[in-house]
């Protein structure tokens, strides 16, 4: 079996909340794996189309999403693409914030499967 390095996420409140159980750890792997590329698809768009309000409702429901993986640049980049596109304020800084997520989603993807393939 290889060893996975891991950089960029941190399960230990997936672990939490699955409390020992390893098949909830991999449900909920598998959840993420599959609900994150659609929730990010679904802001490009709403990005692209410049509907904030949406942006900033598909931003919020991604809070919690983001919980479980643990990486503190994508949520602070999803938080700050929550309040400035609520706020319709500073909305080039949404649009780097956008970028920032797009840039660490693959690779946070990546170790995503690592983990779930190790199950």
């Amino acid at each position: 079996m290889s060893t996975t390095t891991i950089n960029y996420t941190n399960l230990d409140y997936l672990r939490l909340m699955a409390d020992g159980d390893k098949e909830m750890e991999q449900t909920m792997l598998e959840m993420l794996l599959v609900e994150l590329p659609g929730e990010f698809e679904k802001m490009k768009i709403l990005h692209e189309e410049k509907n904030w309000d949406e942006l900033g409702k598909v931003s919020h429901k991604m809070k919690s999403t983001l919980a479980f993986i643990g990486n503190e640049e994508l949520t602070n980049a999803n938080a700050r693409i929550e309040i400035l596109s609520k706020n319709k304020e500073d909305l080039q800084n949404v649009s780097n914030m956008m970028a920032q997520f797009g840039n660490l989603l693959p690779v946070v993807m990546h170790e995503l499967n690592q983990i779930a393939a190790s199950y």
